[in-house]
């Protein structure tokens, strides 16, 4: 999942250097960690057209239990439904894609395969 998702960004011109990534859902679904960056940040809002959300979004929320993110957010920004903008060249879709970020300086960025 991290690099389909890295390759699915730099399709895009949008270059993210991950600190860390995790994949808790059996590589179906998870996150990558990387420092903040504002162009960055407002590339991936434009591009994927996110919409900015609140931490107790329902659609967020459930996301983010499912995949063990207790993190602290400064902004939360995503989309979910399966959006047509996270169809990937190997006729994989993701399901959601949401950008967390913290107050401490870091992006967030997670996202989960669509089932069937």
């Amino acid at each position: 999942m991290p690099r389909d998702l890295t390759d699915h960004l730099e399709a895009r011109g949008i270059i993210i250097q991950p600190t860390l990534t995790n994949a808790p859902l059996s590589q179906r679904g998870g996150f990558l960690v990387t420092r903040y960056d504002a162009q960055i940040a407002a590339k991936l809002i434009s591009a994927f057209g996110l919409k900015q959300i609140q931490e107790d979004d329902i659609g967020w929320a459930l996301r983010a239990k499912t995949i063990g993110a207790n993190i602290a957010a400064k902004e939360i920004w995503g989309v979910s439904e399966r959006p047509s903008q996270f169809k990937l060249k190997n006729g994989g879709q993701f399901e959601y894609f949401y950008l967390l970020v913290t107050p401490d300086g870091e992006m967030y960025l997670f996202a989960e395969y669509a089932y069937g």
